[in-house]
């Protein structure tokens, strides 16, 4: 089909993951088409991200979700309950957004009570219910500070606090992370990781990130014009994307265009490699091709080494631990390496390399623009 300080594990023993459902969403906005045909199973306590570039559909999905916007096709059971038109209040859902939208005249606690007050539970269990979900995410003690006395990943844990103090069984998040610098926005990924397990609770996150996504999720989503691309498990996604649109999308990948006749694929540089079986994720008649293999699967060798990809470095660049050499093939076809930065050598511009790739690195896609 096209992942410490002792808190609870849950505020109460009544929350667990919803089973999702997903059958054949579509949005549209007059002749505008968001999200075409969208189909995919949750299992209970799932996370699942929702990876695309901007327009891609995948916050449209995940509106319709939560019942802010309503399919123009199609069907969301949760659980097996038909919530397709179900106002939001009524599916049992936790939502996270970009924005924390905390009260800035409410203290912590009472922000994250909020929820509880408005189902009319009383102020003894609001503040007992308030300070659990508060320690689950690390800020007991915080409850009598105000919002503006945190720093930005505190107020985002409790976001978190008050999305998960009435224990939906479905947490839907729309890129909460995006405006937190990159040592915080790390942080917060492993601490909503750690939520994740401690609380079994399904999640669905929206993320143009693609670290992110192959971070934190179980399963990604890969959507591009309102379509799934891709559904599959991390690494699956990362080592064996199902389409050229995916490989080009996920993480960096070297695309050298070639003939295939079925056998062999030539490159236009000249070099002629066998690919493995495995290397098809789909099938390829013979005619223009791509063969594709990620820069850290590439490894250096002395020139003129059989078999390897002849090549000249353009430009090296340190990134700490590890090191991106630019190169050219023959034919000026531009191959990019990375290689652990400890004990490596230096290289200068213009020096003539071999570049080894190893059969289970290559994949190959029918040619054409992604």
């Amino acid at each position: 089909m096209i992942a410490e300080a002792a808190s609870p594990a849950r505020t109460s023993d009544s929350a667990t993951g919803a089973r999702v459902s997903i059958r054949g969403l579509g949005k549209s906005y007059g002749s505008v088409t968001a999200v075409t045909d969208v189909s995919m199973d949750i299992e209970s306590g799932e996370f699942v991200a929702l990876l695309g570039p901007s327009g891609s559909g995948k916050t449209t999905v995940l509106m319709m979700l939560a019942g802010f916007e309503l399919p123009t096709g199609g069907e969301i059971l949760i659980d097996g309950r038909d919530c397709t038109r179900l106002p939001p209040q009524k599916r049992d859902i936790g939502m996270v957004f970009q924005h924390y939208s905390l009260f800035p005249h409410m203290n912590v606690r009472d922000n994250v009570a909020f929820p509880l007050k408005m189902r009319g539970i009383g102020a003894a269990e609001r503040r007992r219910r308030a300070d659990a979900a508060l320690e689950v995410v690390r800020l007991g003690g915080y409850g009598d500070r105000s919002p503006k006395q945190l720093s930005g990943g505190q107020q985002q844990r409790v976001a978190l606090a008050r999305a998960i103090v009435y224990e939906p069984k479905l947490l839907l998040m729309d890129e909460p992370l995006s405006a937190l610098d990159k040592n915080l926005r790390e942080e917060m990924q492993l601490e909503i990781k750690r939520l994740h397990s401690e609380l079994g609770i399904t999640i669905v996150f929206v993320t143009h990130d693609q670290g992110e996504a192959l971070t934190m999720a179980d399963r990604v989503a890969v959507l591009r014009d309102g379509k799934i691309q891709q559904l599959s498990p991390s690494r699956e996604l990362y080592e064996r994307p199902a389409n050229l649109f995916a490989a080009s999308f996920v993480g960096e990948m070297n695309l050298i265009p070639g003939q295939w006749d079925g056998a062999t694929i030539t490159l236009a540089s000249g070099d002629s490699l066998v690919p493995p079986p495995q290397a098809f994720p789909q099938p390829v008649a013979p005619g223009a091709a791509l063969l594709a293999f990620r820069p850290e699967r590439l490894a250096l060798a002395p020139a003129g080494t059989p078999g390897a990809l002849p090549a000249t470095v353009r430009e090296v660049v340190y990134a700490g631990a590890d090191t991106l050499i630019i190169a050219a093939m023959p034919d000026g076809t531009e191959i990019r390496a990375r290689v652990p930065s400890a004990g490596s050598r230096d290289i200068a511009g213009g020096t003539a390399i071999a570049l080894v790739c190893p059969p289970d690195a290559m994949l190959v896609y029918a040619g054409g623009a992604a």
